[in-house]
């Protein structure tokens, strides 16, 4: 039996390498080497989350540093997403395969092949086998990252956290540095080849960096401070504390890491991260300003300086966007792009063509004003999945925004705002630009940013043992309740009688 510290600490560890490894080497995902080894360190994470140790209950028990299991939604869920590849992989007869929507133009190719090859009668369902083999793989990263960080507790996945927003700090100081080197593209592309994609892996960061310094700015008053006319006075020592040397230390790196992500979302010269990054800041001055440190720490003036700066920067991003990001000359050959892509979901509807299998289908589809470009990608990873995956991909989005509109409804309840719900805040704005984001790019089909939104996802929907623990109570008091029986008040029989009457 493995120790039960030790088992979410190795998690932890094996996580934090996995996306340290990805963040460097996998911005692009077409080097294979590296990939292969993101995809076997993803494989081996799975198999260990999956081995009957690691679910048992003794890693269940408080202290262990694992939470309880995914919910039954979620692993019916993730299982769908992993499935539906290899489905797409299940071989049919060339009769059939002719018949399937979008194969038909295809299928004469197909026969002259089996007349030189008479023992090709069966077919995988998808048009490129291979393509969907190599997509399912890619699929283990962020599948990995999602399901071992759903299983720490709050504590460890915050540790999580702070290693994300270190990569992500690396990498918009490595972008500033390729800036004010003069680099050819003359924009942020930290270690993309892709300045969106660095926008895109940044555009997660801030917010979350956000919710994380709004949370450590005054926080000092313990949960049980409040009385019931709402707080109780402060002495001298309790104001003074909030400014300690180690409040301040924590603002201080946290404001940092703020401004250094900004800059570097900023010098990638990127459209797209820009507009989402003055988003990100409104809706969290919006969220965060009279929370500060918890529950309205400093009061109304607090929250009107909190908003000042948010609005400041909202106004000073304001001239940035029109004078200093880059123009794409493709931005409005998108729409395009976007044309050929639903030309082409209406021919392979509701089957789809079998993941990975984009390029090649957009090639009957290709736009005729874009002659001699391979469109390697739909620049919308919506369309681009209901292309590959058909009806079912539409349902998988439907669910995960109604799992994402029911979790909103979780985060934001009453009580206080402890560091955990701050961070769980700011997952959930990331995750929203990253939805906003995916509209006009390809951010999910790089692994690097695949396994960054996996973590943030992870963290927004994140159950703890206390949610588990009242749900629990909820669901069996009235059961515990009528199992006890009443007391009985009644005197016993032999107590009846006086022992020293007549």
């Amino acid at each position: 039996m493995v120790d039960k510290e030790s088992g979410g600490t190795a998690l932890v560890f094996a996580l934090a390498a996995l996306m340290v490894f990805a963040a460097l080497f996998l911005g692009t995902g077409q080097r294979p080497l590296p990939m292969m080894i993101a995809e076997l360190g993803a494989l081996a994470l799975l198999v260990g989350l999956l081995s009957p140790w690691r679910v048992s209950a003794t890693f269940a028990a408080p202290g262990s540093g694992l939470a309880r299991p995914l919910s039954r939604p979620w692993l019916i869920y993730l299982t769908a997403l992993l499935l539906v590849p290899l489905i797409q992989l299940l071989p049919v007869t060339v009769g059939l395969w002719a018949e399937l929507p979008g194969r038909g133009f295809y299928a004469e190719s197909i026969r002259l092949a089996n007349d030189s090859s008479p023992g090709l009668d069966w077919r995988a369902i998808s048009l490129i086998p291979s393509a969907t083999e190599a997509a399912w793989l890619a699929l283990l990263l962020p599948l990995a990252v999602f399901s071992a960080a759903m299983r720490l507790d709050r504590e460890r996945l915050l540790v999580l956290v702070l290693v994300f927003l270190g990569i992500a700090t690396v990498q918009a100081l490595l972008g500033l540095i390729q800036f004010g080197s003069a680099a050819v593209t003359g924009s942020a592309l930290g270690t993309y080849t892709n300045r969106n994609h660095l926008a895109g892996l940044l555009e997660m960061a801030l917010p979350m960096a956000l919710a994380l310094l709004a949370a450590t700015v005054g926080h000092t008053r313990p949960p049980h401070a409040a009385t019931r006319h709402g707080r109780r006075k402060r002495t001298f020592r309790q104001w003074l504390a909030r400014f300690s040397v180690t409040r301040i230390n924590q603002t201080a790196v946290l404001g940092a890491v703020s401004l250094a992500i900004l800059l570097g979302l900023v010098f990638t010269r990127s459209r797209a991260g820009v507009v989402l990054a003055m988003m990100g800041i409104l809706l969290s001055t919006l969220m965060f300003s009279y929370r500060l440190g918890g529950r309205d720490t400093y009061g109304l003036i607090g929250t009107f300086t909190a908003a000042g700066i948010g609005l400041a920067s909202l106004i000073g991003l304001a001239p940035v966007l029109s004078r200093f990001t880059y123009a794409d000359p493709f931005e409005d050959g998108r729409w395009k792009i976007f044309d050929a892509t639903v030309r082409a979901i209406g021919e392979f509807f509701p089957l789809g063509s079998g993941a990975g299998t984009f390029v090649e289908v957009l090639r009957r589809f290709h736009p005729a004003s874009f002659p001699g470009v391979t469109i390697n990608r739909a620049h919308n990873d919506y369309l681009e999945w209901l292309l590959e995956f058909g009806l079912i991909a539409g349902v998988l989005i439907l669910v995960w925004l109604l799992f994402y509109v029911r979790q909103w409804g979780r985060v934001w309840k009453r009580g206080d705002w402890t560091i955990w719900r701050f961070a769980q805040a700011g997952a959930g704005i990331a995750l929203l630009l990253m939805m906003l984001h995916t509209l006009v790019d390809y951010n999910l089909r790089t692994p690097a940013n695949a396994a960054a939104t996996a973590l943030v996802a992870a963290v927004f929907f994140h159950r703890t043992r206390s949610d588990d623990g009242r749900r629990y109570r909820k669901q069996t008091g009235s059961v515990v309740g009528a199992a006890v029986p009443p007391p009985d008040y009644r005197i016993p029989p032999e107590n009846l009688s006086n022992p020293f009457g007549a």
